[in-house]
């Protein structure tokens, strides 16, 4: 295949940027720590649903050891209300001759629970644990008895005792704390957020300071521009960061499909994708300033130093996603950076108005260009300083 050519007829040259970020990539993905690196945590994702998938499809049983006939009726009526909420799960009644054989059965573990109507009530008798599970259910089934007899003896129906009964829950605030859903969007964000952001910022930041104690960046300044350099280093990771990024977020919702928050589907994957958005738009802001990072040093010792504030930045987004709540939390969700995180937990729990994600959007956006342009200008006056190491401050404060 030729070359596309000029209107002159020589060859077309590609933009210095776009081989920097060619090259950046293929390096990247045939770097065999990072297909190693993908792979388990690819692994360990499925494995985690292949777990959790096995765990809940697995049916419950529960041996339950009477030795009246009413016991034996109460317990197959606790069925009936435990398959309601869980079809997998079954009741076993046996028989025993009397209290004593009951309860040696439940001590040996041949029956899980002695079920028996004492002096105060009905009782259960365990080994050592017992289900919470069917004590709801039994529970459920009494209360639904006792309402059905005051029902007949008032000569009402049993509709009225339970209107009478219900308690209606308002809430004034209705965002004022996540919910579990919500939550476990905010962990699964948070943690793929602070990751990413330091395992690809620190490597922008790693070869920067690498090509610059081997005094290869004199090299490629001399035939590259300086801002073309940073703008293919900037664009190739964030690619890469944003593509590993959609890979473990498509893993996490294939896997979603096999757990009972299947329903919920629709829902992550809108606030995933406004996640990648957000983290996009993250990920750039700070994905310069790690390059200003990197310049600021002249061994790979100085990024101790040179890298701790973006540690700070992103450990502060990271601690903010689970600690903020309320009106606190609502507000956190249009500062860029934290927002990544936590205006996609919002979408999920409903808190958020359609103009929210796009307000705090635009915030981050903003934020990346100042960040950008703040990050270029380090990193163009730093990059050929070679005296040693430099604060945030001298770095701002170097001339052209």
């Amino acid at each position: 295949m030729s070359r596309p050519s000029t209107a002159q007829g020589t060859p077309a040259r590609r933009p210095a940027w776009l081989i920097v970020t060619i090259r950046e990539i293929v390096v990247k993905v045939t770097d065999r720590a990072f297909i190693i690196g993908t792979l388990t945590t690819l692994g360990l994702i499925a494995a985690g649903f292949a777990i959790g998938f096995l765990v809940s499809g697995r049916a419950q049983t529960t041996d339950v050891v009477v030795t009246t006939p009413d016991a034996a009726a109460l317990a197959r009526s606790v069925e009936a209300v435990a398959k309601q909420s869980d079809p997998r799960s079954s009741v076993h009644v046996s028989e025993a001759s009397s209290d004593e054989a009951a309860r040696a059965q439940v001590a040996a573990g041949d029956a899980d629970v002695y079920l028996y109507h004492g002096d105060t009530g009905w009782s259960t008798t365990w080994e050592s644990e017992s289900d919470d599970g069917f004590i709801t259910s039994l529970t459920d089934v009494l209360s639904a008895q006792t309402i059905n007899d005051l029902a007949a003896q008032a000569g009402v129906s049993p509709e009225q005792i339970s209107q009478q009964m219900a308690v209606n829950v308002e809430l004034l605030n209705a965002g004022g704390t996540a919910g579990p859903i919500a939550f476990i969007a905010t962990v699964v964000f948070g943690v793929l957020f602070m990751m990413s952001a330091m395992t690809y910022g620190m490597q922008i930041a790693t070869s920067v300071i690498e090509e610059k104690q081997s005094r290869i960046v004199e090299i490629l300044v001399a035939v590259i521009p300086i801002r073309e350099l940073l703008a293919g280093k900037v664009i190739a990771n964030t690619l890469i960061a944003a593509a590993q990024v959609m890979l473990l977020l498509g893993a996490g919702l294939i896997g979603l499909t096999f757990t009972p928050l299947s329903d919920l589907l629709p829902q992550f994957a809108g606030a995933a994708g406004w996640f990648l958005v957000f983290f996009l738009a993250g990920f750039l802001a700070l994905a310069c300033i790690w390059a200003a990072a990197g310049a600021l040093g002249t061994r790979s010792e100085d990024l101790n130093q040179t890298s701790t504030p973006l540690m700070w930045v992103i450990m502060a987004t990271y601690v903010a996603a689970f600690v903020a709540t309320g009106t606190t939390r609502d507000i956190l969700s249009f500062v860029p950076i934290v927002s990544a995180v936590l205006m996609p937990a919002r979408l999920i729990d409903g808190t958020a108005a359609w103009w929210e994600p796009l307000a705090a959007l635009a915030s981050n956006l903003v934020f990346a260009a100042l960040m950008v342009l703040l990050g270029e200008r380090i990193y163009r006056r730093a990059l050929l300083r070679t005296s040693g190491r430099l604060n945030w401050r001298q770095g701002l404060q170097l001339s052209e």
